[in-house]
């Protein structure tokens, strides 16, 4: 890697290792990130937008980047590689039970998004095509639901998350 950063996120999109430092406090400075080509076996520039727009935890569905913002009830973004940038997604922002810190991860089409006391935002995405238009470009939406945690969790704060089956 050409820079030394201190791995705030990381994601694999498209065959390609993309990881980002994310915006520090006091915001001087832009973020940085590198996009590692493994075929290549190269390390390059992540380009502006995505970079400086990737701003929380990311998860791919679908085959495209999402953030769950580092803000509180802030909508769900998607990443647009055509035009390097985000869109909100269609859909409410992320349930107020869920507060930082949290962990994100997904599965097939859904989003778990573990806030602190353990609750637990469930969104569901959906694809939604333009249409009317010739684009083969898709929009996409969320449907929350909330999984409130025992009460015995009240004062536990995740750290990771992982999706299992049983």
């Amino acid at each position: 890697m050409g820079a030394n950063m201190a791995s705030y996120d990381a994601a694999v999109l498209n065959g390609k290792l993309l990881v980002t430092e994310g915006w520090l406090w006091p915001f001087f400075v832009s973020p940085r990130g590198q996009v590692y080509d493994p075929r290549a076996n190269n390390w390059e520039s992540m380009a502006v937008g995505l970079r400086e727009g990737w701003t929380g935890s990311s998860v791919v569905i679908y085959g495209h980047l999402f953030v769950v913002s580092e803000l509180e009830r802030m909508k769900l973004k998607v990443y647009d590689a055509d035009t390097d940038s985000w869109e909100p997604i269609e859909g409410p922002p992320l349930p107020e039970q869920i507060c930082k810190p949290f962990a994100v991860n997904a599965c097939d089409c859904m989003i778990y998004v573990v806030g602190r006391n353990l609750h637990v935002a469930v969104g569901q995405i959906s694809r939604v095509s333009h249409k009317g238009t010739c684009e083969k470009k898709w929009s996409f939406g969320v449907r929350w639901n909330v999984v409130d945690a025992p009460d015995c969790f009240s004062d536990l704060t995740p750290s990771s998350s992982q999706v299992l089956f049983a």
